[in-house]
């Protein structure tokens, strides 16, 4: 009797302890985050190219201005899931410009990407903005860093 009740404790010990490290482990305390983050985030990003190179073209999510996009930069902006409308216009002025502009509709703790290419012709340039793939914005996105007009509001 007395042995089974050694063995029986024992086992509900181990128990006790297997249940303890699992719930230790899902804490988080080893920074495993167990909840989804709403965080969105809309990565615009304006490949190096010659043509166009010195053409100024400001972005403007959801009509604010926000950057001065210089060229192989790219800006990143923490959006709230929704409806967001990312534009961009020469010299940044608001009047009388020539304008593109992409629609997103952001999903909760989702990414988007909008590359910025410079088409050149003989009288003008101008800026088409196009919403990309994960895997087509990173291979052009890879020797890139972050605009210095990101930066400074960051």
């Amino acid at each position: 009797m007395d042995l089974n009740f050694y063995f029986m404790r024992k086992n509900l010990f181990v128990t006790m302890m297997l249940m303890a490290g699992i719930l230790y482990f899902n804490s988080g305390y080893f920074g495993v985050n167990q909840s989804t983050s709403d965080t969105t985030y809309i990565y615009v990003y304006r490949v190096g190219q010659f043509s166009g190179a010195g053409a100024n073209w400001a972005v403007f999510p959801d009509d604010e201005k926000k950057c001065k996009l210089s060229n192989n930069k790219y800006m990143r902006l923490t959006v709230t899931p929704g409806k967001h409308k990312i534009s961009a216009k020469v010299g940044g002025a608001i009047i009388l410009k020539k304008e593109t502009e992409v629609d997103i509709d952001a999903e909760a703790g989702a990414s988007y990407y909008i590359a910025c290419n410079v088409k050149q012709s003989i009288t003008c340039a101008r800026l088409e903005l196009i919403e990309v793939t994960k895997g087509t914005a990173n291979k052009q996105m890879g020797k890139m860093s972050l605009d210095k007009c990101q930066e400074d509001q960051d």
